[in-house]
């Protein structure tokens, strides 16, 4: 008969098996499997295919924990691009006039005075008088008339 007492009493384990920090990393699948392998019974070893698919699963999650981070860093950096475009397209809009629908759905006109990016990642124009809008509300552009 085999007994699981001193596995269970054991600092490591209990660490890996308890569901408090919410990830499982590669050093707790690793610390798991050593403990495995060192409680394993000498009468009835780990099998080789058992064996070989643990360390399948554990190269396949290193794998998707890298292409995780690569992908984050991707989008981080498409974002930054984006509202680079945003801000060198709006820029190009100082101190021009520009038409938008207001609130109350009526076309405005006003003189672009500055150009941000808001909380949210849009680009928004502030304007004359005040208004911000978003760079996509706006339907036509002009040149300030000099007098």
């Amino acid at each position: 008969m085999t007994t699981t007492s001193g596995i269970s009493s054991q600092g490591n384990l209990s660490t890996v098996l308890s569901n408090q920090g919410g990830s499982f990393g590669e050093n707790q699948f690793l610390r798991l499997l050593t403990t495995q392998l060192q409680n394993q019974s000498p009468l009835s070893p780990v099998d080789n295919e058992s064996f070989m698919n643990q360390m399948a699963s554990y190269s396949s999650m290193e794998q998707q924990q890298d292409l995780n981070t690569n992908m984050l860093a991707l989008l981080d950096y498409q974002g930054l691009l984006a509202r680079s475009q945003g801000l060198s397209q709006g820029s190009s809009l100082l101190g021009r006039e520009v038409s938008y629908k207001n609130a109350n759905g009526v076309d405005t006109s006003a003189t672009v005075e500055s150009v941000f990016v808001a909380e949210s990642g849009d680009v928004r124009l502030r304007l004359a008088g005040g208004a911000e809008i978003g760079l996509r509300d706006v339907h036509g552009i002009a040149n300030v008339n000099e007098a």
